[in-house]
């Protein structure tokens, strides 16, 4: 069962596994240093990201949720700062979908245990999607 609480917030129960995502969005300017000097990706350029932050988790007993979504904001909040209109690639050489998304994990993860899942994209149509844990074993839909 999947319910959309609003259009960037959701959850799902599999049966048996508790998830839920947050989206958020943040602009930021970056270069992908693996491709050729004429490719105009070489050249900074910028981006209105979506990320989309998977957490699973059993359900809290008292309040009858996997983690509050206010929370999940909160928690993520002091990795949001270092992203949000901020030149990637002056922390990210690489400065491609896939370096950010690591960055992010590693940044994130310490402070979100039930974090399992990351799902970043630069268009509506292209992005990365990084799993570990359950979520990777499980094949959670995102």
């Amino acid at each position: 069962m999947t319910v959309f609480e609003t259009a960037s917030c959701g959850a799902t129960f599999d049966g048996r596994d508790y998830h839920i995502w947050k989206d958020r969005s943040f602009d930021s300017a970056t270069l992908i240093s693996a491709t050729p000097a004429d490719d105009p990706r070489s050249q900074l350029h910028g981006h209105t990201y979506v990320l989309r932050l998977g957490l699973s988790g059993p359900l809290d007993a008292v309040m009858g949720w996997t983690v509050d979504f206010g929370d999940v904001k909160a928690l993520f909040e002091p990795v949001s700062k270092q992203l949000d209109h901020y030149p990637l690639h002056e922390i990210l050489p690489a400065g491609d979908n896939a370096a950010i998304v690591r960055w992010i994990h590693d940044q994130a993860a310490p402070l979100m245990p039930a974090l399992d899942r990351l799902s970043l994209f630069d268009t509506p149509a292209t992005g990365t999607l990084l799993e570990w844990g359950d979520a990777a074993r499980a094949g959670v839909a995102v």
